[in-house]
């Protein structure tokens, strides 16, 4: 009895809803697997367009001065020992140098900040009022500090929007005072919403701008590990990079400061997200080693169950290579059919994680994960289908 590829099929489809309890906690490390490595890949692809989404709103004009080699995996931080910060001296250099509009010193500090009973961990930033234009910063309520109250060190402060709804609630966030480090500040002003990072740190929703000498007076320092500078435009960045990398030299040694643009500090990003990626989703990838064990030995136990089964086929003509194809198939289908409710299920979780957090859901890791799947299937379901090939078919049709 010849078998064709439609008959194959539908005898494996047949075992699979003949034992649907069986068949489906059998695919349950696949589904796991790639349904864990589905979301993994979405949440880095959208965090990488998400971040490259936010550095480009604040304007593609911008450079990024900070100590150290700040883009080599052995950057400890502007506060490791031995690492330079930088003065309003250097500030003054950086504003002469040809193409600058702006330059914008930069301090700051995570602490606990709060109002009455409600307290939030956020990030202050303190700087100069050329930091509204170096974050590009829009008003929506009230206004920016002035360039008195950056001179005397005001408490003042202009709050995120997500800072303004975790600490007020439904308040109006202008001119009320919030506790920072036992000294009152005085809301003047709340960003318009804006998410994403503020130039090297956090969502700016989340942030608050204050004067420098504010922060000064907190932390104990008197200069700053962060620079941004302001190109009159995108197309002569270049050239005011290595025009303020002359001037730095001058001053530091070389090693001692890195001038990145958008592109290098995005590149660095993306090469960070993507090796996490890879590692947690070769972690989640083991779950389908698991699940193709599984397959091949619920596989064995099918063998052994349709031992006549067998015998009876090859009694009436069917060969030992369409039996190995059949049982074969069988596998291919099972595991087949777990990694496509696993795409299915990490398709689903990532819209919904979406929602409340960049996840962006790849043609490729769709394509991978279900020919991973049927690899898993072809692999794991190769012994079974020889054990039921090399059945002799008088032997089988004896079996008790």
């Amino acid at each position: 009895m010849k078998l064709n590829i439609g008959s194959f099929f539908k005898i494996a489809i047949n075992q699979l809803k003949r034992n649907r309890g069986r068949s489906f906690l059998t695919m349950l490390g696949i589904i796991i697997g790639v349904t864990s490595v589905i979301l993994l890949v979405s949440i880095g692809n959208g965090l990488k367009f998400y971040i490259k989404d936010q550095f480009e709103s604040l304007g593609a004009n911008k450079l990024y001065v900070m100590p150290g080699q700040a883009l080599k995996s052995s950057y400890r931080g502007p506060n490791a020992s031995g690492s330079i910060k930088f003065n309003f001296d250097d500030v003054k250099r950086l504003e002469r140098v040809a193409g600058v509009t702006t330059v914008a010193p930069m301090t700051e500090l995570s602490k606990i900040i709060s109002y009455r009973d409600n307290n939030m961990f956020t990030t202050i930033i303190g700087g100069t009022v050329e930091a509204k234009i170096a974050q590009n910063v829009a008003v929506a309520q009230g206004r920016f500090f002035n360039k008195a109250e950056e001179e005397r060190g005001a408490k003042v402060a202009v709050i995120g929007d997500k800072v303004r709804e975790d600490l007020f609630k439904s308040e109006e966030g202008v001119g009320k005072k919030f506790s920072l480090d036992n000294k009152k500040f005085t809301v003047v002003g709340v960003m318009e919403k804006k998410g994403g990072v503020a130039g090297l740190g956090d969502s700016i929703d989340n942030q608050l701008l204050v004067p420098y000498k504010a922060v000064f007076e907190i932390t104990g320092e008197r200069e700053f590990p962060f620079l941004m500078i302001v190109a009159e435009n995108e197309s002569v960045v270049n050239d005011v990079k290595e025009r303020a990398k002359k001037v730095l030299v001058k001053y530091y040694k070389e090693e001692d400061f890195t001038i990145a643009d958008q592109s290098e500090i995005l590149s660095v990003v993306g090469s960070i997200l993507g090796v996490l990626t890879l590692g947690l989703s070769g972690i989640a990838a083991i779950s389908l080693i698991v699940g193709g064990v599984g397959i091949m030995n619920i596989m064995f136990v099918s063998v052994t169950e349709r031992i006549k089964e067998i015998g009876l086929r090859k009694a009436v003509g069917a060969t030992s290579a369409e039996i190995l194809y059949q049982f074969l198939l069988e596998s291919i289908v099972l595991a087949l059919t777990g990694g496509i409710i696993g795409v299915l299920a990490g398709y689903g979780l990532a819209v919904i994680i979406n929602k409340f957090f960049p996840a962006s859901v790849t043609w490729w890791s769709v394509l991978l994960s279900s020919g991973v799947s049927a690899l898993i299937g072809i692999v794991f379901g190769v012994a079974p289908a020889r054990r039921a090939s090399r059945l002799s078919s008088i032997e089988a049709l004896r079996y008790e």
